[in-house]
């Protein structure tokens, strides 16, 4: 049986786009690459997780090597570089009933869009 009522647009974000009856998404986007589209009904959704991935180490060593070079030009890019891993990107997991876990990774500022999609995914996976 088949429902009459029509795909309604709940959230579109950087992160994907809510609707009242499936995900959309860009499965394995990070910040340098573009992910493939994937599409999955809300029936196959079992969780979504939101998170901040810091990668201190690796932020303090280019943040190191920013500073020892930053008398060169080139300086000021690897300390970019560690201060937005030492920032945290936000990190959306989305869990399928298969088991297959879709990480979709943004930019550090794109916390609250991050937050607002795992959200509206949340809300619709309860409101059934």
């Amino acid at each position: 049986m088949t429902s009459n009522n029509p795909e309604q647009t709940i959230i579109s974000t950087s992160f994907g786009t809510v609707t009242s009856k499936r995900v959309t998404y860009m499965y394995n986007k990070g910040w340098f690459s573009g992910g493939k589209r994937e599409d999955v009904p809300l029936k196959q959704v079992a969780s979504v997780r939101h998170e901040t991935e810091r990668k201190i180490f690796l932020g303090l060593f280019y943040i190191v090597l920013g500073l020892v070079l930053i008398a060169v030009v080139i300086g000021i890019i690897p300390l970019v570089f560690g201060i937005f891993l030492l920032w945290g990107s936000p990190k959306v997991n989305i869990v399928t009933t298969g088991g297959s876990t879709a990480p979709v990774i943004g930019w550090p500022w794109q916390n609250q869009e991050a937050q607002s999609f795992a959200d509206a995914v949340r809300g619709q996976l309860f409101s059934e």
